[in-house]
């Protein structure tokens, strides 16, 4: 059974390489069809052989037959140390200004050396140091040294405000010798929220730092790179992010940052067979126009193609997609709007009418090509689950 047909002619099958060639787009109101019709034409293309991978924010793609699923805080997790501090500061929601994210890297970096060259789990205290060791201790930290004890993340952080004394007795080959209170309150507020977040349970099970023996979980980072660097066989990986429900600016963090790792990794290599990256309810988690440039869908929507990605985004509605982001999409899958906004912001010709489409009818627009009235086939599976729960 095909993704879709023409209502024109019920034999006309839609090639389902012409849909997702190209950036997709998935338009419509709640409930008008969108899910349905990524389900059926992530089928398709799993019969194709076409490695697909899926980030899910609601948990709705795992009811997809043949998948690897993997969830955070369950079976998935992100090694903090894999992220640089501005990645961090992002999933955890921080807005930080410079000076403050500078000392939140230089915690990160005092904690790896506690780790690796004094194998401790404790903090590094920066009172009394001298300088000229504490250098010698930078450059025996190999880069392979990444990872730290992230929960002491806060309280190394106060230690990074550890100044010399302010008078006399100040003795400048030292890192310093006593906590610059005043500073130390201005930046209190910031310093607190950092340890609450780092001990919410959602962010527990995020970034796994709490011992589970007998359980098995695997990283984003390593998964992302397994997934992308070698074809699936009729499979398709979705990673549920339904963990992070309640964090919409986490996840929208995340989703970037995932994206951006897949896109570097592709871009550094030669591989070329095709990955489609689907994202489900994109408009809970695109950015504003000023932050465009450096998010990650905006980045694979530009430069995708030359590493043979390709997006699939469905979102409520077109205007929740910036103009400079929209325009990165040759193809279009619409279901029903009604707001005349909306229609207006699509330029639609006069033939195309979304508002009084039926759940499951849609027009499809492919590179440049006419706009087609299309029945989407509900995949096999679907009809057969939905038959053995009626019974």
């Amino acid at each position: 059974m095909a993704f879709a047909i023409l209502t024109s002619s019920a034999n006309s099958e839609i090639d389902i390489q012409s849909v997702v060639d190209r950036h997709l787009l998935v338009v419509g109101q709640t409930g008008s069809g969108k899910t349905t019709s990524v389900l059926a034409l992530l089928s398709e293309l799993q019969k194709k052989n076409q490695t697909v991978i899926v980030l899910d924010p609601t948990g709705e793609y795992t009811k997809l037959p043949n998948t690897v699923t993997y969830r955070l805080g369950e079976n998935a997790y992100l090694a903090p140390d894999q992220l640089r501090v501005d990645e961090l500061m992002a999933v955890l929601n921080l807005d930080w200004g410079p000076r403050l994210r500078t000392k939140l890297s230089q915690a990160i970096l005092d904690l790896r050396i506690t780790r690796h060259l004094c194998k401790s789990n404790g903090i590094f205290k920066r009172q009394g140091v001298l300088i000229a060791d504490y250098q010698q201790d930078l450059r025996r930290l190999a880069t392979w040294m990444k990872d730290y004890q992230f929960t002491k993340l806060a309280e190394q952080l106060i230690q990074e405000f550890v100044v010399p004394y302010a008078d006399q007795r100040a003795d400048f080959n030292y890192l310093g010798q006593e906590l610059a209170q005043d500073q130390l309150r201005q930046n209190w507020d910031q310093i607190i929220t950092l340890a609450t977040r780092i001990a919410q349970p959602e962010f527990q099970k995020l970034f796994d730092y709490d011992p589970h023996p007998g359980t098995f979980k695997v990283e984003l980072n390593y998964l992302f790179k397994q997934f992308t660097s070698q074809a699936s066989e009729h499979r398709t990986l979705v990673i549920d992010l339904s963990l992070l429900r309640q964090y919409p600016h986490s996840q929208e963090a995340l989703i970037s940052t995932l994206l951006k790792r897949v896109l570097t990794l592709r871009l550094a290599s030669n591989i070329k067979f095709p990955v489609r990256l689907v994202i489900d309810e994109a408009h809970r988690y695109l950015p504003k126009e000023a932050d465009l440039v450096k998010n990650g869908i905006f980045q694979i929507a530009r430069e995708g193609r030359k590493a043979h990605l390709t997006l699939i985004l469905t979102t409520q509605s077109p205007l929740d997609l910036a103009p400079r982001l929209r325009s990165q999409f040759a193809n279009c899958l619409l279901h029903r709007i009604t707001d005349p906004v909306e229609v207006r912001s699509l330029n639609l010709p006069k033939k195309v009418d979304s508002t009084q489409l039926l759940v499951g009818k849609g027009w499809l627009h492919c590179d440049g090509n006419e706009w087609q009235e299309i029945q989407v086939q509900l995949p096999e599976w679907w009809t057969n689950k939905n038959d053995q729960n009626k019974r």
